[in-house]
């Protein structure tokens, strides 16, 4: 199934909750099969863990929940951080103090 966004879904409230332990939301995530295989090679544990953003939006039909997953990573190399830059001391000889 194609999808406007990659890797993206959606979650609406529950209009019939039949009894208490009915959820209280309901949803899809599609995700793109090159994206599971990434998360399949990235470990060799039997859980994955999938980070989500989300936003509430107010639709047609009431509240919703539109989710993305957040595929960010700190990069591994990068680049270290700049020495500091060696200040010049300040010729202070004529301040009148």
């Amino acid at each position: 199934m194609a999808t406007k966004f990659p890797n993206s879904g959606r979650l609406n409230y529950s209009q019939r909750k039949l009894h208490p332990k009915s959820p209280d939301l309901y949803g899809e995530l599609v995700l793109e099969r090159s994206y599971l295989r990434t998360l399949m090679e990235e470990t060799d544990e039997d859980e994955i863990t999938v980070k989500l953003d989300a936003w509430q939006n107010d639709g047609q039909y009431g509240t919703y929940f539109s989710l993305k997953v957040n595929t960010w990573k700190k990069p591994d190399n990068a680049a270290p951080p700049p020495p500091p830059v060696a200040q010049q001391p300040v010729d202070d000889s004529d301040v009148p103090f």
